[in-house]
Formats: structure tokens, sequence, C-alpha cells
């Protein structure tokens, strides 16, 4: 009989099915540590670091995977101008080492907004990013209302200079928050662990300093009663609202462009469908609070000037009278705030604060000047001020920054730089008002979010002029997400696919 052909191996239909899983699982990874990363926004900068990092990683293994090209990105050659010639300054400054290490922040003007232009494919996931967000961040804003209801600690009023626990470092001033590791609420706790502390213990007790806060460990050699009659304790309430980062100025910069985003949703939403306009309208009230209670200018001029804008990109011409006088009595109260808890105005020449930015600006200018291409490099001011000749530094003894990006990027990174990023802004603007323009033609809720974005950006540009911005990584991952978002949706927008069923 002649021989049966062996039978030839055969690809197994389940192959196909194989790598689609695989490619499912890689995509819902990638968006589990996205909404990760909106979630940690409002609370965690280090949080939101590593989800970006571990999204951006599931990514390029899924371009591997799945042999899969990117999408062409707008934005592209600014960005680029901006990142190599800072690049490029770093290279050429008297701190390399201390200079590349900002860079890491340059580098995520680009890697954290294309992460979600090359990721986002759906307005509905869109959707749920914008909601995680502003849930997050009102859960922010509950938390800076539990600590004025609730306290953070005990504060110490008053101790007398001949006491153990001054002689240990306790000051005035001081909030108690653990005192042998037990957190402490109340005077009664810290009066009870004091006085069942036994001579010839070592008390540990941790307390927070200052504002923005900064955590010390105080150890009391006791070698008597602890609890006198001169010590006198409080509950203790936040000076100024700093959420979980300890800051008040980046816990306020960072709920700013969120602020503006709620804002222009309860516009988009009015007056069609009221209660999701009022559920927004909620929260931006929830997060312009605790602004207020952080008591920055430069915040709450950034979120009412980005709300200005939201209000005349979406809100029709009887309605903005009722908007603009809204946000006018905002800054009314903003203004009468300020002054109240701080004693400022708006401007504030005599404030020590405003003569440390004069000084910084006049100097970094000066700087411009003498270093006009390339600048002096990133963070050198901190170990050459002496070299640089840096009065506020000097006079003040506070080793900060130059409190504006546009003076920071001329003194430090040179011409070359600022104007690369004046390239950007113009480019990026023109952007999303093309964009909106489109939007506004299609989607109510993609026309909403592009307009939050807009405002979240003047407010972002606003705040840039008296401090620097772009040291901040929480809030530079926050503006790059959002533009990653917005170059998302414009793919979106161009198949009508993708925005079915979200109004």
């Amino acid at each position: 009989m002649p021989s049966q052909p062996l039978p030839q191996a055969v690809a197994t239909p389940q192959s196909p099915n194989v790598a689609g899983r695989s490619a499912i699982f890689l995509q819902a990874t990638i968006f589990f540590f996205m909404g990760l990363f909106v979630v940690l926004l409002p609370h965690s900068t280090k949080g939101t670091r590593h989800a970006f990092l571990i999204a951006f990683f599931v990514w390029i293994i899924s371009l591997a995977v799945e042999h899969k090209r990117m999408f062409e990105q707008p934005l592209a050659l600014p960005l680029l101008a901006y990142i190599v010639l800072s690049a490029i300054s770093t290279a050429l400054s008297p701190d390399p080492n201390v200079s590349w290490g900002y860079m890491k922040l340059v580098c995520y003007t680009a890697l954290v907004g294309t992460l979600f232009a090359q990721n986002l494919s759906r307005l509905s996931q869109v959707r749920v990013l914008v909601v995680l967000l502003l849930l997050s961040a009102a859960a922010a804003a509950a938390f800076t209302a539990w600590q004025y209801t609730y306290g953070i600690g005990v504060r110490v009023d008053w101790v007398d200079s001949d006491s153990q626990l001054f002689h240990a470092g306790l000051r005035p001033g001081d909030v108690v928050v653990k005192a042998e590791g037990s957190s402490v609420h109340t005077p009664a706790q810290l009066l009870a662990t004091l006085k069942r502390t036994r001579p010839g213990r070592l008390l540990r007790i941790n307390v927070l300093r200052g504002a923005p806060i900064r955590r010390r460990l105080i150890a009391v050699p006791v070698t008597g009663p602890l609890v006198t009659s001169s010590l006198q304790l409080a509950k203790a309430k936040p000076t100024r609202a700093q959420g979980t980062f300890r800051h008040y100025g980046i816990f306020a910069e960072v709920l700013m462009p969120m602020g503006c985003l709620a804002w222009a949703l309860m516009l988009g939403y009015l007056p069609q469908r009221r209660w999701p306009a009022l559920l927004w309208g909620i929260i931006f009230l929830a997060i312009t609070a605790s602004i207020f209670a952080t008591q920055t200018r430069s915040a709450l001029a950034g979120l009412f000037a980005g709300c200005m804008v939201a209000g005349l990109l979406l809100a029709r011409k009887r309605a903005r009278i009722w908007i603009f006088a809204l946000l006018l009595v905002l800054a009314a109260a903003a203004t009468l705030w300020i002054h109240h808890t701080r004693g400022l105005g708006w401007l504030a020449r005599q404030d020590a604060g405003t003569q440390y930015r004069r000084l910084m600006w006049q100097d970094g200018m000066r700087l411009a000047v003498q270093h006009p291409l390339f600048g002096v490099g990133m963070a050198t001011i901190q170990d050459h001020w002496e070299q640089w000749h840096l009065r506020a530094f000097e006079l003040y003894h506070e080793y900060w920054n130059f409190h504006s990006d546009y003076v920071q990027l001329a003194a430090e990174r040179g011409a070359l730089a600022l104007v690369a990023w004046l390239w950007f802004i113009g480019a990026y603007i023109h952007y999303l008002l093309r964009l909106l323009s489109r939007a506004q033609r299609k989607n109510r809720f993609a026309s909403a979010v592009l307009a939050g974005i807009l405002a979240g950006f003047v407010a972002f540009l606003l705040r840039a002029v008296v401090e620097s911005a772009l040291n901040d990584d929480s809030l530079v991952m926050q503006m790059f997400f959002l533009m990653g978002v917005a170059i998302a949706m414009e793919r979106m927008l161009q198949g009508p696919g993708a925005v079915n069923g979200v109004e």
C-alpha cells in the first residue's frame, strides 16, 4: 500500500485569539495605569510619576508585541526644539550633574503627552479619565475640609525656655502629630503621653514646622516631669491648606487647571442638562474653596482668568453677564480673603516675597543678557549664586528660583530655549482654538473638555509670570496629560464612531 502522507502542521485557529487577548490585556493595563495617574495627580507627585512610568513602559512593550506604528503627533516640532535646546544648555552648564537632574522633568513634556495622545481611542475613555480626575480633586478638597475641622495634630502655643521639651528642640508654633509612635489629635492625648513617660526614657516626638511644612523628629531625654503649668497646647489646623503635598503653592497650582475644567464642564452642560451641570458646579466650588484656603494669589488669579476664557468660549451672550458677575464676586471675595489672612493686596509691593521676586527678575534678566545663547544652566544658581551675584539670596538667605518661567528660561537656558517655548505656547493655543471650533459642531462634551483644557493652560501661563511653574512635576505632568488628551480627541473627532454615545 502506498504510504499515506503525514499531516502537515496547520496553524491553530486559537493563535489569532491569543494575540488578540494579549493586545487587549496590554491596552487594559495601559488604561488602568493612566487612570491611576489621573487619580493620584491631586495627591502625590511620586505616585503620579510611578503610574506614568509603568503605563509608558507597558505601552513600549505593546508597540513591540503588536508591531504598531505611532500616530502622527502635532506640536512635535516646537516641543522637540525646546527639549533639544534645553539639553544643549545642560551639556554646557558649569554644573552638568545638577542640570541633568532637571532634564527628566523637561522630557516629561513630551513623554506624558505622547502616552495619552497615542493610547486614547474613544471619547468614552476621555470621559472616564476626566471624571476620575475631578472626583479625585473633590476628594482632595474634602480632605482639606477634614483637616480644618478635625485638625492635623496638637499645636504648641507656649513652652517654657527652661523645660526639657524646649531644650530638646520643641518650639512655639510646632504641631505635634506623633508621640512615641502614636498619632495625637487632641491636647489631652499628648498630655497623657507626656505624663506617663518615666524618667530615664527617650521620648520621640514627630512635629510639623513652618510653611511649607517640614517634618522633624525631636528626641527628648526625660529627667523629670514633662508637663508644667507653662505648657500651652491647642488643636492644630492648617495655616494654609497644603493637601498631601506639604506645600500650599504646589497644592494650589495642581488644583487650578482642575477647577477650570470643572467650570468648563458646568458651562458645557447648561442649560440643557442641569444635574450634570450641578455636579460639576459643586466640584468647582469645592476646588475653589481649597485654593482659597491655600491663600495663594497667583493660583486664584489664574483660576479666575481661565474661567473667564471658558465663559467667553462656551456661554451665550446673555449668560456671559451672569458668569462674569459671579467671577467678579469670587475675585472680590478673594481680595478680601487675602487681605484678611495675609494682610496683602494683589500686588503687595512692600511684601518681602514681592521684593524677593523683583530682585530675582532683575538679576535673571542680567544673566540672560550676559549669557544670551544657552544661559547659565538649569539649577546652577543653587550652588553658584555668589558667582552670579544674586542679591535676593544674599539678602534673604532663601535659595529658591527666579519665580517666573520666562525669566528662568532666559537666564538658565538662554534666549533660544525661551523662543522655542513661546513658539510652543502660540502653536498650542492656536491648535486648541481650531480644534474647539470643530468640536462645537459635533459634540458638547468634547467642546467643554477642550475649553477646559485651554482655560487651564491660560491659568498656567498667568501663574508662570510670577512662579517657576515648569519646575513643579505635578503641574507639568497635568498640563501635558491634558495636551495628550486634546491631541487624541482631534483624531477621534475625525471619525464619527469615536464620539457616538457621549454627549
